[in-house]
């Protein structure tokens, strides 16, 4: 029988680790939103231009121009006037006009401060750009200064291509002001704050489409050609697809399809090394026994697994890699399907971060 004491030690203990479940559960994931480009984003009286082989990225406040080479983030921000050294006191290094009409241009600031609250628990899922010891700008996005008094509307402006050097103005210059006269100019905060419906905007939801435009090129490579993450490369043969993420996007999912059989692939974070170095012809498979050959059995006919009627396939999960955190996995069909899934493993090769094929990707 249980005394007070030990009824009140397992009572303690419930709550403990209930408290501690609640504690570590991640937040939900937020609904993303992505459309192809040519079109323009607007905040204030500021624009930006989307570019036909580009696309724009939304999560909460924060909206991103995504492209194959680049990537620029932005968030909206309420400034005082004092923080930017627009009135009464000397002029700070990083001040410059940036785009816009000849009498008004914007002007653009060095920011070193924090994310505003509203959009800081939305970095995680819009990284890039927006690290600890990232170089960022703050744009004005009004036309006209405010008074000493008010509070400035301003654009955060992130990515990874800036350095602090003059060769971020050529970024920086593609936000324009004079919005007013912009037709159909897409508004980020009307379409988080489900004031415009974003379907009729042109966007989809990142839970409805696998392949969505924050992620994925509107059209998947075509081999013959390569492909590389992580230290790790591999033919893509003629006749074969590949779905990769944006090349400026960093830590997706990639697959490769196949007569009608889709491969996933994803990782490594960290580049995946050879054990020897000096060893030319280790394969990646060599890793295998320091890593993980996982079968998961079908789990029924229909949906929400597969199509009504059809049953899933079993898969396939193989891990290659000493350290999870540059550990490539690929994940395929199992039964009289998984034979592409090995073969693919059979074509791994390790590459050199300068590899030159790595530069030739498939059309």
């Amino acid at each position: 029988m249980i005394g007070k004491m030990g009824l009140s030690c397992l009572v303690m203990l419930g709550l403990l680790f209930t408290a501690s479940a609640h504690a570590t559960l991640p937040p939900p994931t937020p609904p993303e939103y992505g459309a192809y480009g040519p079109r323009v984003v607007c905040e204030g009286d500021l624009s930006i231009a989307v570019r036909a082989d580009e696309a724009v990225h939304l999560v909460g406040p924060i909206f991103r121009i995504i492209g194959d080479d680049h990537l620029i983030a932005a968030t909206p921000m309420l400034m005082p006037p004092s923080a930017l050294s627009l009135f009464n006191g000397p002029v700070r290094h990083g001040i410059f006009a940036t785009g816009g009409l000849p009498n008004n241009p914007a002007i653009a600031f060095r920011y070193s401060g924090d994310l505003p609250p509203a959009a800081a628990p939305y970095a995680i899922f819009a990284r890039d750009g927006f690290g600890k010891d990232a170089v960022r700008y703050a744009v004005e996005t009004r036309v006209g200064a405010a008074s000493s008094a008010d509070m400035q509307s301003m654009l955060i402006v992130a990515s990874p291509s800036f350095d602090g050097t003059d060769a971020d103005k050529a970024i920086l210059a593609r936000f324009q002001m004079g919005s007013a006269a912009v037709p159909d100019c897409v508004r980020p905060a009307d379409l988080g704050a489900g004031n415009a419906d974003y379907r009729a905007a042109g966007f989809e939801r990142s839970f409805d489409n696998p392949y969505y435009a924050g992620l994925y090129p509107a059209q998947p490579d075509v081999g013959p050609g390569y492909h590389c993450l992580g230290g790790i490369g591999f033919a893509v043969a003629a006749g074969e697809q590949l779905r990769r993420p944006w090349k400026s996007q960093r830590g997706r999912q990639s697959y490769l399809i196949s007569g009608g059989v889709t491969l996933t692939i994803w990782g490594p974070v960290a580049p995946m090394r050879p054990i020897d170095p000096d060893d030319r012809v280790e394969h990646p498979a060599g890793q295998l026994h320091r890593s993980a050959l996982t079968f998961y059995p079908s789990r029924g006919v229909g949906p929400p697994y597969a199509a009504p009627g059809v049953r899933e396939d079993g898969s396939w999960l193989v891990e290659l890699g000493q350290d999870r955190n540059s550990r490539l996995q690929i994940r395929f069909p199992a039964g009289d399907k998984a034979a592409l899934g090995f073969s693919l493993i059979e074509r791994l090769e390790f590459v050199a971060d300068d590899d030159p094929r790595c530069g030739i990707s498939p059309r």
